[in-house]
């Protein structure tokens, strides 16, 4: 069985769940018309219904199980911390996080799973441990849940906004507000176009703050803050006010010679309160080669 704590207000039901576990919208209305999905511990059995925010979503496990693959190679993850109820890793760039469509047995998911003896959960559990998200081309520190427990505390924790991320971002354009905010809401990626898109009506609210830390040769680099976390929240919202993260094919609509290895979107920062100690914990991670490497091309010609 899947829980989820619902995070939206009026939004279709399997619009919600579609792009939450990253699964069609005809297998969720399928799940949906089998009676397999519970909102508040009753059975929903239409499509549009509107999710309430607050509510827990439950879905039931099928006869057929999606059992987690063993991976066909070990990685060596760049562990920053780690004990037996979490672990925050330095994800490098160009790991999936999750189990999703075109990655059966080559993600974070698939390592945890088999390599780390403390990992706790089931193999049916289609998100096991993780309560945030990186994009797979953005570097940087993710947090991990180590078993159920912990994974519900840092859930909550995400929710009440305690759980705080912050990235730097390369950019095309020269900014110049010294700080400012981002007040904007997105939809969510969808099957056709794959980006957030902004919508004042219909999307999910959004905010995130931003500070120059350097401009040359049009180009900046942010430092970004999340208030909320919608997926691809920092990418989306500088695309729409003109200055597209560099490599950001997606978002930027061209292409960059140099920067192949996708978005300079690098999380640095990372602090948590950890679900057994409550004590508040914060966290560093340089930044790659890549990010280095672009910064010292852009800036220094």
């Amino acid at each position: 069985m899947i829980t989820i704590n619902c995070q939206s207000e009026k939004e279709r039901l399997d619009n919600y769940l579609s792009s939450y576990l990253f699964l069609s919208r005809s297998n969720i209305a399928k799940k949906i018309k089998a009676g397999l999905v519970l909102i508040d511990d009753k059975v929903i059995t239409k499509a549009g219904f509107l999710t309430i925010k607050g509510s827990v979503i439950k879905i039931l496990d099928e006869e057929k199980k999606e059992i987690i693959e063993k991976p066909s190679e070990r990685l060596n993850l760049n562990y920053v911390y780690k004990d037996k109820d979490i672990a925050v890793i330095n994800k490098p760039r160009g790991l999936v996080v999750h189990p999703a469509s075109g990655h059966h047995d080559d993600t974070l998911v698939n390592q945890l799973f088999y390599n780390e003896e403390d990992f706790n959960f089931e193999a049916d559990d289609s998100r096991p441990g993780i309560v945030h998200r990186l994009d797979k081309d953005t570097s940087g520190l993710l947090a991990i849940a180590m078993n159920k427990n912990s994974e519900n505390y840092l859930e909550k924790e995400v929710h009440d906004h305690l759980f705080h991320r912050e990235y730097l971002a390369l950019v095309y354009g020269k900014v110049t507000n010294k700080r400012f905010l981002v007040d904007l809401p997105l939809t969510r990626p969808n099957h056709s176009q794959h980006c957030a898109l902004v919508d004042k009506y219909k999307g999910r609210e959004a905010r995130t703050h931003f500070e120059l830390l350097m401009s040359k040769n049009n180009f900046s680099l942010l430092r970004c803050r999340l208030e909320t976390g919608r997926t691809h929240q920092i990418r989306a919202h500088l695309a729409y006010i003109g200055f597209p993260i560099v490599g950001d094919e997606l978002y930027a609509h061209r292409k960059d010679e140099k920067a192949k290895l996708g978005q300079c979107l690098h999380a640095f920062s990372l602090s948590l309160i950890h679900p057994v100690t409550e004590e508040r914990m914060k966290f560093y991670a340089p930044l790659d080669e890549y990010f280095k490497m672009l910064l010292k091309y852009y800036f220094s010609r």
